[in-house]
């Protein structure tokens, strides 16, 4: 995930706040300015404080609103080298720049689940029949075959495709192929013969990434105590 967070920090430790420290050339002049200016300050608010550099570790973080969204609260983690941080970065409005505080303490490995929209595909396919209708029996097999076959998907194997912009804990995949035909198969003992083709065009016509069919890899982090 491309999360919109800073990677390198001055730490006090006294007040248990973080200024980042932007690289040169890796942001435009007038942002790298102000950021600098900004940066300046705190150096000198905090120069007889107990300060050090932080570093963030890798790229996993969570956010309580969608990524786009710039009054989103993040939280990752950082390292001095020595020593793990949970890093807190919220702003009050949109006008000011983000803050950052932090305090000891670890994240814990991303878990990871794999989903499908239920709701979605239930009304997908009962409209791929229209004006006939599926026995609600025949729908609700076909709920759980599919999520019995996304069940054994390992969530590292897929090939993600984006972030989904309403869930920052949300990726999009397309369903693997061995999956999709297992799927295919299990569905031919659900439907009868009149109900085939439309129920095989429904799945063909969304198994990829951005059809009824893609698969939601919700990833989660864990705080662990300090």
């Amino acid at each position: 995930m491309n999360w919109p967070t800073k990677h390198i920090f001055l730490a006090c430790h006294d007040c248990g706040v973080l200024q980042p420290v932007e690289a040169a050339g890796v942001i435009p002049a007038d942002q790298a300015l102000e950021e600098n200016e900004d940066f300046a300050c705190f150096a000198a608010s905090h120069a007889t404080h107990h300060t050090a550099r932080l570093v963030r570790q890798g790229d996993d973080a969570a956010s309580d609103r969608p990524l786009w969204d710039p009054m989103g609260t993040l939280t990752f983690q950082a390292t001095d080298g020595e020593q793990h941080y949970i890093v807190i970065g919220r702003r009050e409005s949109i006008e000011e720049p983000r803050t950052y505080r932090f305090a000891p303490g670890e994240l814990d490995s991303p878990t990871s689940e794999v989903e499908v929209d239920d709701r979605d595909l239930r009304r997908g396919l009962d409209r791929q029949f229209f004006p006939h209708t599926l026995r609600p029996t025949k729908l609700d097999r076909f709920i759980s075959v599919v999520h019995d076959v996304v069940s054994h998907i390992p969530p590292d194997d897929l090939e993600i495709a984006f972030d989904a912009a309403d869930d920052p804990a949300v990726s999009v995949a397309r369903m693997p192929t061995e999956c999709y035909q297992e799927l295919l198969t299990r569905c031919t003992e659900i439907f009868d013969a009149w109900e085939w083709p439309r129920v095989s065009r429904f799945l063909r016509d969304n198994r990829g990434e951005d059809g009824l069919l893609a698969l939601r890899v919700r990833r989660q982090l864990t705080q662990l105590s300090a």
